[in-house]
């Protein structure tokens, strides 16, 4: 069963046909600049290079990174990260983000709470799959099994495998 903050960003997820690519190892390159670009600025912010491409899977070829703050420090962010990467796309309670492009690579940016459901399940994902060699591979085949199919289908399948991977605490 799918939790209401998954229910609610399907329902509004413009759905498109998916294209899952082998993993490119310039990810990783573009993804340590960014990460050092934050920390010349924020020397001391907990960046962290989450999803797929973090962990060498085929994917959509892009970069998820996340800088982990209270919210209440979340305002402390914007002006420097908006001179960085533009202006930033969304504001939710526990995140704002910023997409753009790096050398052909999508990136999402987030400063999120570490504490807010949505990111200790992101982390929690990272870590099991980090571990385990056979759940890696069992994700990156499902990920495979939705090339060319339905963002949204394939989104659903991901949590549900979400949810049979992680303890029931990390949706309290």
């Amino acid at each position: 069963m799918l939790t209401h903050d998954e229910e609610d960003y399907l329902s509004k997820v413009e759905d498109r046909v998916v294209t899952v690519k082998p993993f490119d190892p310039k990810i990783t390159v573009v993804a340590d600049e960014i990460k050092e670009e934050i920390l010349k600025v924020f020397p001391k912010a907990d960046v962290r290079f989450l999803g797929a491409a973090s962990l060498g899977l085929s994917g959509q070829g892009d970069i998820d990174m996340y800088i982990l703050s209270g919210p209440g420090d979340f305002d402390s962010y914007i002006p420097n990260l908006n001179k960085l990467f533009g202006d930033f796309k969304t504001r939710k309670y526990d995140s704002i983000s910023w997409k753009f492009e790096r050398e052909g690579i999508p990136i999402e940016l987030y400063v999120a709470d570490p504490t807010s459901m949505p990111m200790r399940r992101q982390m929690g994902v990272h870590e099991v799959l980090k571990n385990n060699p056979e759940l890696r591979k069992e994700y990156e085949d499902l990920k495979d099994k939705f090339n060319g199919k339905s963002y949204k289908d394939l989104q659903k399948a991901k949590y549900e495998f979400f949810h049979k991977i992680l303890s029931p605490e990390v949706y309290k």
